[in-house]
């Protein structure tokens, strides 16, 4: 019923907002006007009054676009976002919003938002519209700086900063940026549980806490060189030393029988040696004005040492402590070639070959010490394993503009890989996907805009589902599961869009998934421990079969200004979904785990020009989600919406950018709640992680 509400409620607001849309009108004669072809420019002008300090600030105020940094999909080719920078991508898997967060915003010329109908040569890889951030040309060496220093106080008293800082130097032919970025942030969260027996009678209950901290170095760089009009090269780093702590403790209470405290659990991790190192780079070669060949590269190291000792110290069992070392180490290399063609001035076609070997290590000691005794080794199931993946894919993709207002995007990708896996666990399989995909976009007049888009996508692995995980107070480790699949989907889905005036916009989403090899979770051979420290059923990540999903969204921006709130800006994103599975061990028809079930948010800003000033907030939720583990039901659940709201100013400081935000104004309990099968029990777990206030001094120069 919840469910069902949620998507009525999400129906009769599109109802309501496509009114809206109808009726309102632009009212700023200044505001950028769309080009025939369906490209809308906005310059510097146009963000002044946001007092952007990087290109991403001026990003995120783009009339109904929304920053969208990509699925998460097999292959490089297909995990692209929906910004462009200087109508080329990034040659590398980095957050696209990082990328932004390093250009200042003096160093942009403009901004477009382009539509697919009118993008030309550009990849839109299936995106209704593409945001391109135009850089400004230089003649002679041209020199910026953004920085960025952050303070953080959290509710429990502890302090937290941010520091950091990007170079760039430009000029006709050359770029060069350099980042430094020093982070020491940490964050507590509180936990009340209660453990109630099949009769309903609370038997026990704990108060934990949850103490992490992480430092941090993160050093990037980019650089690009035109040699010649036809040849353009990129080149980009990133290295980052990392350290990250929880200390974690609970105190065990009996309350059936009223004993009181009966002792504690007690949790130290540390993840050491963790060191973060990507290289990318690309070359592309224009051979005439209209074909061009260009190679990619992308190679990613992670290294993690992660140390735990869990120790429980309880009078109904003997002291215990157990240690897990491990020592990981992670890869990816891809290589990727491309040749865009255009055969006339309706088609562009793109041939795509792509090569691609990833892997991940693991190997971990358990020891184990029981009523004081000296530790032995504890048996874990695949504790020690490599698995390592060769992937090549082949593609072929048209762009075909049939006129100013139909345009069909066709593609066809096809992949064939071998998963192999040693150690612990000794398995070697072939896989191969054929992947194709349409895309029409139609434009019947100036305003509205229609998508519908029919593909098949194939889901990236975790090769951390193929190892067990470290057990910790919360109870919630995975067996490792070395048969795991790619889940493949058949998506459908359709989108309307319209402009709300000059800075709005509006648009209904409806979408259908059929699945196969839905992943999900599973019960593996094996004997885990229950919250009452007896044996149990052991839950791995794999596969359940086939399943659907289905849902719908809305995203809105509405101009404040005839509403007399001159300078605001409201935006509104909400979605819905359900989903259907057997569930493998009832076999009855149930969600999908992981999955929440609806999600929504509104946020809102208003800048006042004359004063240099703004101010807004945000509150966003999102629905309950289950967890249907080999031994529980899991429910996760935030109890109230989130709420954050700023301030921020250009007035002082030589005109730096002074924003503090104030964030998690409600101190929003999660609620988890865990129902046992066997034997029949429950846990209530309600957390918390406290307010935080946070003051930002950024600038540019």
């Amino acid at each position: 019923m919840r469910r069902l509400t949620s998507l009525l409620a999400l129906a009769a607001s599109a109802f309501a907002l496509t009114g809206m849309a109808r009726a309102q009108e632009p009212t700023n004669p200044s505001a950028p006007a769309t080009a025939p072809e369906g490209v809308q420019q906005f310059q510097p002008a146009f963000f002044a009054r946001f007092n952007p300090v990087t290109a991403e600030d001026m990003v995120r105020q783009l009339p109904g676009f929304t920053l969208d940094e990509g699925a998460d999909l097999r292959g490089f080719g297909a995990t692209a976002g929906n910004v462009l920078i200087d109508g080329q991508r990034p040659s590398s898997k980095t957050s696209i919003r990082d990328e932004l967060g390093r250009i200042a915003a003096g160093s942009v010329l403009r901004v477009e938002l382009i539509r697919a109908s009118a993008a030309g040569d550009l990849d839109v890889r299936g995106y209704t519209e593409l945001a391109n951030v135009v850089l400004k040309p230089a003649t002679g060496m041209k020199e910026s700086t953004t920085f960025a220093l952050t303070g953080r106080w959290y509710e429990q008293g502890r302090l937290g900063a941010q520091i950091g800082g990007t170079h760039s130097w430009k000029t006709d032919n050359f770029g060069f940026r350099l980042g430094v970025q020093a982070t020491s942030l940490g964050e507590r969260e509180e936990v009340a549980a209660t453990f109630r027996n099949a009769l309903g009678t609370v038997t026990r209950s704990q108060n934990e806490f949850y103490q992490s901290q992480v430092d941090e170095l993160t050093i990037t760089g980019a650089a690009n060189w035109t040699p010649t009009p036809r040849d353009t090269l990129n080149a980009n780093f990133r290295v980052l030393p990392r350290l990250f702590t929880t200390n974690a403790a609970a105190n065990v209470r009996l309350v059936s029988p009223a004993i009181g405290s009966i002792g504690a659990i007690s949790l130290d991790y540390t993840e050491k040696d963790i060191w973060y190192v990507d290289l990318g780079g690309d070359y592309e070669h224009k051979f005439d004005g209209q074909n061009a060949v260009k190679l990619v590269t992308v190679n990613r190291l992670v290294n993690w040492r992660p140390q735990q000792l869990l120790t429980q110290n309880l009078l109904i069992a003997p002291l215990t402590r157990r240690i897990d070392n491990s020592d990981n180490r992670a890869g990816e290399h891809v290589v990727r070639g491309v040749y865009t063609l255009k055969p006339d001035t309706q088609h562009t076609v793109e041939f795509g070959l792509e090569g691609a070997y990833n892997y991940r290590r693991v190997n971990r000691q358990s020891l184990a010490s029981v009523s004081g005794g000296p530790f032995v080794p504890a048996v874990v199931p695949i504790a020690s394993t490599k698995v390592e993946e060769d992937r090549i894919e082949a593609s072929i993709n048209d762009v075909w503009r049939l006129n100013q207002q139909l345009t069909l995007e066709g593609g066809f990708n096809f992949e064939s890989s071998k998963i192999s896996q040693s150690g612990d666990a000794s398995v070697e399989r072939d896989f191969s996907y054929s992947k194709p995909r349409v895309v029409a976009t139609w434009m019947p007049n100036a305003e509205d805009q229609w998508r519908a888009s029919f593909l098949r996508d194939v889901s990236q692995l975790d090769f951390g589902d193929f190892a067990t995980g470290l057990n910790s107070i919360s109870s919630s480790a995975n067996v490792g599961n070395p048969l795991l699949l790619p889940e493949q989907t058949w998506k459908a889905s359709l989108q309307w869009k319209r402009p709300l005036g000059p800075r709005g916009s509006l648009s209904i989403t409806g979408f259908y998934d059929d699945i196969q090899d839905t992943q999900d979770f599973i019960t593996v051979p094996g004997i885990c421990t229950t919250p009452t420290g007896g044996p149990g059923a052991c839950t791995a990540v794999g596969n359940i079969g086939d399943g659907t999903r289905w849902g719908g969204r809305i995203e809105a921006t509405l101009a404040l200004d005839e509403m007399g709130v001159v300078g605001g800006i409201l935006k509104l994103n909400a979605g819905a979904q359900d989903s259907d599975v057997t569930d493998p061990v009832s076999l009855q028809k149930r969600q999908i785990s992981s999955e929440q079930e609806f999600d929504w948010s509104a946020d809102f800003r208003q800048d006042v020009s004359s004063m240099k000033f703004a101010w807004g907030g945000k509150v966003n939720s999102i629905g309950p989600t289950p967890h249907y583990r080999a031994d529980r039901l899991e429910t996760i659940e935030p109890k109230d919406p989130n709420v954050e709201l700023f301030v921020e100013t250009t007035a002082f400081l030589g005109g730096l950018l002074v924003r503090v935000t104030a964030a998690n104004l409600l101190d929003v309990q999660k609620e988890t709640d865990r129902n046992y099968y066997v034997p029949v029990s429950e846990e209530f777990r309600s957390s918390t992680m406290g307010r935080t206030l946070t003051l930002t001094v950024a600038g540019a120069f």
